[in-house]
Formats: C-alpha cells, sequence, structure tokens
C-alpha cells in the first residue's frame, strides 16, 4: 500500500470527542446529580420540620382560643378528642412525616406547649420560643 498525504492529513484533522472528553463530561454531570440529590433530602426535612412547627402552633393558638372562649384557667382539661371533630379544630393535626403527636390534654400556662411531635433526627420539631403563647 502506498503512502498518501491526504488521507493522513484528513485523519489527524478530524473533528470529534474522544473517549476521555466523553467520560469526563459525563463524571461531572454525575457529580452534580449526586449533589442536587443530597440537596434535596435536605431541603425536603427542613420543609417537613417548618410544617411540623407551623401545625403545633396552630394547635397551641387553638386550643388557647378554646380555653379563652370556654373560660378555662390553665391546667384546665381539655379533651384531645375535640381536636379533630369541629370543636377546637376541624382535622386532627398529622405530622407530615408520620409521626403521631402527643397532646398534654390540659390548657397549657403561658410559654408551654400543648403538643409534642416525636421527631427528634436530624432536627427536632418541637415549638421554640412561644414565651408570649
Amino acid at each position: 500500500m502506498k503512502y498518501n498525504p491526504i488521507l493522513r492529513s484528513k485523519r489527524l484533522n478530524a473533528a470529534g470527542f474522544t473517549l476521555i472528553e466523553i467520560s469526563l463530561v459525563i463524571a461531572l454531570l454525575l457529580g452534580l446529580l449526586a449533589v442536587v440529590f443530597l440537596g434535596l433530602g435536605s431541603y425536603r426535612n427542613g420543609a417537613n420540620q417548618a410544617q411540623c412547627r407551623m401545625v403545633l402552633a396552630s394547635v397551641q393558638k387553638a386550643v388557647r382560643s378554646y380555653a379563652n372562649m370556654q373560660n378555662l384557667l390553665p391546667g384546665a382539661v381539655v379533651d384531645a378528642a375535640n381536636l379533630g371533630n369541629g370543636v377546637i379544630m376541624t382535622t386532627t393535626p398529622v405530622c407530615p412525616t408520620g409521626t403521631a403527636y402527643t397532646f398534654t390534654g390540659t390548657v397549657p400556662a403561658v410559654g408551654v406547649s400543648y403538643g409534642t411531635c416525636g421527631v427528634t433526627l436530624p432536627v427536632s420539631h418541637a415549638l421554640t420560643n412561644i414565651q408570649d403563647w
């Protein structure tokens, strides 16, 4: 076979990607996807925590309002069964993680939470800064 310089120059100047370049792009995309999926888990946990605290705050305010309308003093019995039947609230509150709430069953004193959530990890869903409720 004879040496043909025209064919050799066409082969050397051919455009395209090498296997290493394609592998590098795929590796970078997989790394970005991993960061996104890790971030979504943290976002979901934070959103669940915020929603749970909002539900507990709503329950706290509803029980306070019920106690004020019924002239109940702190320590008076408030039946937790009344939370979901339209007496205090229209529906029974549920934590977004599926964890059950625990209620004290009495009108809480100012600064004390009426209900708690069982979630403690990765971050507690407990109410904070309720000194004036």
